[in-house]
């Protein structure tokens, strides 16, 4: 009796089990999404009638006048020009699919906003002409997605005015030469698809790319349209959008990040314009933090960090238009208000200004008067932790003895990554004290058989000299490579009234050479800048070179200074550590495959390590008229405790 209670409850707690998976999976099921397109055309980004919300800003304020009649002006010179032809560059169709993303998007805004059917009819030409490509090179996906995002903006915007006939083309031309090729059951070759789950900015372009495109062509095939939304809806929310996380801090870089969030934007809004919801996108913290990534990665002069495949000098980061109107908060466009105000100042054209692909977004993106209430920040200190941490600081904003010290931890294998992990910058004021070359065009080196997505240890790569260790500012241990598979941290953080520091562990990084390295870097007394070395060498003789690149003229001082001039200012570079040779290096190009670097030259020291020697290298950059304390800067281990 007692065996048989027994077997009942346990039968009884199994069959109360199998409800209870079935009940769940039944939830889940009605949990998920349906993602049924409801909306008539226009569907995409603008609905019918929201060119009125256009109008009232540009009626109100200057800057985004000028940036709508920029579109209207250049959707007249593109009247008269010719359809853009199919033509490879290297292996890419990509400056084509981007030229042909211009003009459909400028002239499709030039119609909507101004009803004149010449733009209508020239971009009715121009969606034929592409159309009928014979493909639009999957094997590199990122011309399909920002082709589809062409044509599907075209098809969308333009519906009233196109024809059947020419709806029929496009549409076929979307699903066969865009969403099939995403598709393992469909694509014409496994390799076409293999960005879907990738983690840099491939997804979100490509993913945003093949969800407008299925939007667009819902009604000829529901259930691959939802299909496709869906999955694009995930990879971007639970992949693309967790390497924002956990402070907003992008892995590529400055220049990377407009490109991968301008299209995890247009996601979000073409989401929300559809169903009113983003299914989870905006619900990312880091996503909604990396506003402030920008801020603080910008420089005076229009600088930024400029670390991997980056570059120093850049123009106005439209989608912190987007942030700022959704964040109600104008502060952090300071630093957008200060390029707009150095490019006018410089006398920047509008051409110069405003030549992005994807202008007429910032105007929907773009708060009624973005710039007006900005304020100066007030944030000196920023750590950015995740795939690739960095740390920034500041003594204040603003003012010919700003400082900004900036350092870079991650890993090489990073997508765009250089062999810089460790290195620093420093600006003061206008002037680049300490900066980064940044990237390289990639068909100058693709030309002569470089293969830029091989991250690997021995790839030819890093035989780049910009993307290399000879032209970032690190210490390299016998000329070697870094371990592109170690990762640095940013390890430890303070901010003292008059010392801000951040210190990173590398000894994974020069591994096997050391035993164990760190270094710090440090804003001293809001006046100058050290950074300090600390070694334990492994058990062999070790030759190092600790090396900066600066545009500056160097002159070397004495047994450890240098003196650094450049736009009639001076600064002092003195090194306090045994054994060491003060140098300089050319930065000039190596091989045929290097780019020119300019006025640029390296300024450091070498010194020989003995077996299991300890040492520690301390180094001053001490702008003119600033004054040093006599104590000497305290090993790192101490520096929490500095006051």
């Amino acid at each position: 009796m007692i065996l048989m209670t027994t077997r009942s409850i346990r039968f009884r707690t199994i069959l109360q089990t199998i409800c209870f998976l079935v009940i769940g999976l039944q939830l889940q099921a009605q949990k998920q999404p349906d993602f049924t397109v409801k909306k008539d055309h226009p569907r995409l980004l603008l609905l019918k009638g929201e060119e009125k919300q256009i109008r009232e800003k540009i009626a109100g304020d200057a800057f985004l006048a000028s940036m709508h009649h920029y579109i209207i002006r250049t959707a007249d010179s593109i009247l008269n020009e010719p359809v853009v032809a199919y033509e490879l560059i290297g292996s890419q169709l990509l400056k084509v699919s981007r030229k042909a993303l211009t003009y459909i998007y400028y002239l499709s805004y030039s119609w909507r906003m101004t009803g004149d059917d010449r733009y209508a009819a020239r971009a009715k030409k121009e969606l034929l002409n592409v159309a009928a490509f014979k493909s639009w090179n999957p094997t590199h996906f990122l011309d399909v997605a920002e082709m589809v995002t062409a044509v599907s903006i075209g098809y969308d915007w333009l519906y009233s005015y196109l024809d059947n006939g020419t709806k029929e083309r496009l549409r076929k031309a979307i699903i066969r030469k865009g969403l099939y090729e995403s598709l393992p059951e469909k694509a014409t070759d496994k390799s076409h698809y293999s960005w879907l789950k990738k983690k840099n900015n491939w997804n979100s372009v490509c993913n945003t790319g093949m969800a407008l495109g299925a939007i667009t062509i819902y009604e000829s095939d529901p259930e691959l349209a939802k299909k496709i939304i869906g999955r694009s809806i995930k990879l971007v929310r639970d992949v693309a959008l967790e390497e924002y996380l956990p402070d907003g801090n992008y892995p590529e870089g400055y220049s990377y990040w407009r490109y991968g969030t301008t299209y995890n934007i247009t996601l979000i809004d073409a989401l929300e314009k559809l169903y009113g919801s983003s299914f989870g996108l905006m619900n990312n913290k880091g996503f909604m933090k990396t506003p402030e990534y920008i801020l603080q990665m910008s420089t005076q002069n229009s600088g930024c960090f400029a670390y991997a495949d980056c570059f120093a000098d850049q123009s106005l980061s439209y989608p912190m238009l987007w942030f700022a109107n959704r964040t109600g908060d104008p502060g952090i466009l300071w630093t957008e208000a200060e390029r707009l105000n150095n490019a006018r100042k410089m006398g920047m054209t509008d051409a110069e200004l405003f030549d992005v692909r994807y202008l007429p977004s910032a105007l929907l993106w773009a708060p009624a008067n973005p710039f007006s209430g900005v304020k100066k920040p007030e944030k000196r200190q920023y750590i950015g932790r995740g795939t690739t941490p960095i740390a920034i600081m500041r003594n204040h904003w603003g003012g010919d003895d700003e400082i900004f010290l900036a350092m870079k931890g991650g890993r090489c294998v990073t997508n765009h990554s250089h062999m810089d992990i460790g290195s620093f910058v420093m600006y003061r004021g206008k002037n680049r004290w300490v900066t980064d070359l940044g990237g390289q065009p990639y068909y100058s080196l693709e030309k002569y058989g470089f293969h830029l997505g091989d991250r690997s240890q021995y790839s030819r790569r890093w035989d780049a000299l910009r993307i290399g260790t000879k032209t970032h500012n690190i210490i390299t241990f016998d000329g070697d490579r870094q371990n592109v598979t170690a990762k640095a941290e940013m390890d430890e953080q303070g901010e003292r009234t008059n010392f801000m520091y951040a210190i990173s562990n590398l000894s994974a990084i020069d591994s096997p050479h050391v035993a164990r390295r760190n270094r710090g870097v440090a804003i001293v007394d809001n006046n100058y800048v050290v950074i300090r070395d600390e070694i334990v060498n492994a058990e062999k003789f070790t030759d190092i070179r600790w090396a900066m690149l600066t545009p500056a003229s160097v002159k070397l001082t004495g047994r450890n200074e240098a003196e650094l001039e450049m736009n009639g200012e001076k600064m002092r570079m003195k090194v306090v550590g045994e054994g060491i040779t003060m140098n300089t290096w050319s930065t000039k190009p190596e091989f045929s495959f290097d780019e020119d670097n300019g006025n640029t030259i390296m300024v450091g020291f070498t010194s020989v390590l003995q077996p299991g020697q300890s040492v520690a290298y301390t180094v001053y950059l001490i702008p003119e008229g600033a004054q040093t304390k006599n104590e000497k800067i305290r090993p790192l281990k101490d520096w929490k405790t500095i006051k």
